[in-house]
């Protein structure tokens, strides 16, 4: 089945492209994570991400907050490439469903899709699959604010 989804804008592709390299070389946290992106395309993002040890809950399994953070970074990046001009997009909200626990030391391919644009809103799902078991890990969906602007440079907070 073809794919008649538009490509992606090039200015939002060079974004993508120096986001993408900023968390696989420079960001402290997703540089320990070896993010390998498998696809990215217009409403899509997939990675493939490694669990460290250190970020294992009180039973040893990764924890979950690793895992949302995981999911709400990816999940961002499918509402970016739905843009067809370069904007900010923050997180409105994110639900998260773990449906199994992951050992630290392996992979997990976390797939996002950015299902509709209305106004200023992208409405993203998608899933978390510990990559060596092929087993479902979690599922989540969240709602991104399009053109998000932060506070003032005057302000304090």
């Amino acid at each position: 089945m073809a794919d008649d989804a538009p490509e992606i804008n090039p200015a939002v592709s060079a974004m993508l492209q120096s986001a993408r390299d900023w968390l696989l070389h420079e960001h402290s946290l997703f540089k320990t994570l070896n993010l390998k992106p498998l696809l990215i395309g217009r409403n899509k993002a997939t990675f493939s991400i490694f669990l460290p040890d250190d970020f294992c809950d009180a039973s040893g399994k990764v924890h979950g907050a690793l895992l949302t953070l995981i999911m709400d970074s990816i999940f961002g990046l499918a509402a970016f490439t739905a843009l067809d001009e370069l904007k900010p997009v923050a997180t409105i909200n994110l639900r998260t469903d773990y449906l199994s626990e992951v050992d630290p030391g392996g992979r997990v391919v976390c797939a996002a899709e950015c299902n509709a644009l209305r106004g200023d809103i992208a409405y993203v799902s998608g899933q978390l699959t510990d990559e060596a078991a092929n087993r479902l890990v979690a599922t989540g969906s969240g709602a991104f604010i399009i053109g998000a602007r932060g506070p003032g440079r005057e302000s304090r907070l």
